[in-house]
């Protein structure tokens, strides 16, 4: 379908459907940044549907943030809960079991988009301004200059010639590596060699963590000027200074929260649902 297809010019129309996709492998119910990263996608992209991919069974819309997206009539109608297993292993190789399920969703997010197509956006990861202007390309995804390709965001047609390629690289599945097989393999053995199969995104995703980190400290940091960020969640207790005197967010201490991180929280927050005074 896609030989020769131009991913610097792309499609004259969308390609890609409108469904942004979310993995929550152990838990379904939301936390606030969770919560946060959902109406952001929805204010700021408005998505046809919101697909919802987890391996919890029989689950239950059970918190005060779930509670608040049914609420909202125009969010609520747009979510769909599908299952999907986490994996285990891979071409019969074991998964690191403690990372199983950030190797598992490495690997689910591969196979999510080889199913249906559309937008897989991590847990953490805050759109900033629409991604319509993506969605006549094959394959989307960021890739700085001298660095590996960044999984938080990425745009794809079911069809895309990278996303068999990606899922194949990992018959050499490295466990003793956290990002070997979802960003680093994939750049040097495929992208170094096909960079045409994909929309190359350099920066505009905010992946690199010298970046993304600037939501923590610097008051200036233009964050409007991405189209995402990636808010680094898990990774906050070892990068951001400030950590410890606020190692969780919610909707009142990020009230008065003077860095950048404070500010698009209050945005879709404000707008969107009013539980900000």
């Amino acid at each position: 379908m896609f030989d020769n297809f131009d991913n610097v010019t792309g499609a004259e129309h969308f390609i890609v459907p409108n469904i942004i996709h979310f993995i929550r492998f152990q838990t379904f119910e939301l936390n606030f940044v969770d919560y946060m990263v959902l109406l952001a996608a929805m204010r700021n992209h408005n998505p046809d549907q919101f697909f919802f991919h987890t391996d919890v069974e029989d689950i239950q819309f059970t918190g005060k943030y779930w509670g608040l997206v049914k609420q909202d009539e125009d969010l609520w109608s747009r979510i769909k809960v599908f299952f999907l297993e986490a994996p285990a292993e891979i071409f019969g190789q074991k998964l690191n079991e403690g990372w199983r399920f950030y190797h598992g969703s490495d690997i689910g997010r591969i196979h999510v988009l080889m199913k249906y197509g559309g937008i897989y956006v991590d847990n953490d990861a805050y759109v900033i301004r629409s991604l319509d202007k993506y969605r006549k390309f094959e394959f989307v995804i960021n890739w700085d200059e001298n660095q590996f390709m960044g999984t938080q965001v990425i745009i794809a047609h079911k069809d895309a010639r990278f996303l068999p390629l990606w899922l194949e690289s990992y018959r050499d599945y490295r466990s003793d590596k956290w990002y070997y097989n979802a960003g680093e393999r994939p750049t040097t053995e495929i992208l170094h060699r096909k960079p045409e199969l994909i929309h190359r995104v350099k920066g505009d995703f905010g992946a690199a963590v010298n970046v993304s980190m600037q939501i923590y400290y610097n008051p200036k940091f233009d964050w409007r000027s991405y189209d995402a960020l990636h808010l680094l969640t898990s990774h906050r207790y070892y990068l951001d200074l400030h950590f410890n005197k606020t190692p969780v967010f919610d909707e009142n201490n990020i009230r008065e929260y003077e860095y950048p991180i404070g500010d698009m929280a209050r945005e879709v927050l404000d707008k969107f649902t009013g539980i900000i005074d």
